[in-house]
């Protein structure tokens, strides 16, 4: 080789040389110089590293977001699961030729099956029928009832000396059960008793005697025939202080519904109420 060729191999050498140095990510360049140097990924694009990041946590938010979205459904659909004693809490208006000259005119708040006395019993207490029964004739032995004015009202023709109570609470007891709400009913003498006794502790009561109560079949078939109208219990209806007037409110407010026995309280067998006789 003669001394020209080396000279011109050697300047061309020395160019590579320097384009390698000047842009090292240039593979030709690398490997002019005898190694090979890869571009990194932050060389490659600048803001691949920020991109990472962003990804990761946009990650550890969605799986945070449907670990929460777990762990809320179970009480959400138990939420759902749960009765509305509301919604199912009834009144029974009697029609105004209801055959049982007992229940004329009267307005039945329907009980829950947890106090109905006998499988497949339907039980209810009248609303609007005072006794004129003072509590120190209830109650004769109790001292601390003896002077006490109030007075129970007739609740059915059933046991018509057996008290029962209905009441609000803001706290539920093991010797009551629940109706709607904070309204509560109970038929154990010893409870209604005390109860009786710390009027400052219940907000509204009403203490009845006897109930109205109906064999299996018995109040659908009447359901059927019209002789009731199904209307939303209400606190302020059951406590109202004008109890004289509830029958004929609710009558002209309720007269033409279509009833459903499937929709009275706490399971009573379902038939329809396609026929009512009455109309505004």
């Amino acid at each position: 080789m003669s001394g020209e060729s080396i000279t011109r191999r050697q300047a061309r050498l020395g160019r590579l040389a320097k384009m390698s140095r000047r842009n090292p990510a240039d593979p030709a360049a690398a490997c002019a110089g005898g190694k090979i140097a890869l571009p990194t990924a932050s060389e490659r694009n600048p803001r691949a590293g920020d991109l990472n990041r962003e990804s990761r946590a946009i990650s550890r938010v969605t799986f945070a977001f449907y670990l929460l979205l777990l762990l809320t459904q179970v009480p959400a659909h138990a939420a759902q699961e749960k009765p509305n004693n509301e919604d199912k809490a009834v009144f029974l208006v009697a029609h105004p030729e209801i055959g049982d000259p007992l229940f004329k005119e009267s307005v039945v708040l329907m009980l829950p099956s947890s106090v109905e006395p006998g499988a497949g019993l339907a039980v209810g207490l009248i609303m609007n029928k005072p006794a004129s029964i003072a509590l120190s004739e209830i109650f004769p032995d109790d001292k601390a009832l003896r002077n006490r004015s109030e007075t129970a009202y007739f609740g059915g023709p059933v046991d018509p000396r057996a008290s029962g109570v209905v009441f609000r609470s803001n706290k539920a007891a093991k010797e009551a059960a629940l109706l709607f709400g904070d309204v509560y009913v109970s038929f154990n003498p010893d409870f209604i008793k005390e109860l009786l006794k710390k009027p400052e502790e219940t907000s509204d009561l009403r203490l009845f005697l006897g109930r109205s109560q109906w064999a299996p079949g018995q109040l659908q078939n009447e359901m059927v025939t019209g002789a009731w109208y199904r209307v939303r219990a209400e606190a302020k209806l059951i406590f109202s202080p004008s109890s004289q007037y509830l029958w004929r409110n609710l009558f002209e407010r309720e007269a033409a519904p279509v009833a459903k026995v499937s929709d009275m309280p706490f399971g009573f067998s379902a038939v329809l109420l396609m026929y009512n006789p009455v109309r505004n």
